[in-house]
């Protein structure tokens, strides 16, 4: 067992928490949704690092495996990169909760 089998399964572990978390969640934040993307692509991108290795699949399945890997990983970085200021739902209430006692006062 090379060491990138020991990288797939551990990415493989982090994708699964990371969907779980999104699954348990009541409030998806887009960040989650983006880190998830970002972490199965690498999964993927580390697959392929085996497949290399290893001489599996054949050169179309080694190319599908990368575009699928490059893809998640590229649009996991936008949704972090678009939501990355984006405040959420318990930021807006702490901001509404301050905007309420600030009007108490007056």
């Amino acid at each position: 067992m090379t060491p990138a089998v020991l990288l797939v399964g551990f990415c493989a572990t982090m994708t699964a928490i990371a969907i779980g978390r999104l699954v348990v969640d009541d409030e998806r934040d887009p960040i989650d949704v983006g880190t998830a993307l970002v972490v199965f692509g690498i999964t993927l991108l580390s697959a392929l690092w085996v497949a290399l290795e290893e001489g599996w699949l054949s050169l179309p399945g080694r190319a599908l495996l990368a575009i699928t890997g490059f893809a998640a990983v590229g649009s996991g970085a936008v949704v972090i990169g678009r939501h990355w200021e984006t405040p959420t739902d318990a930021e807006r209430s702490q901001t509404r909760q301050a905007d309420d006692d600030d009007g108490d006062c007056a």
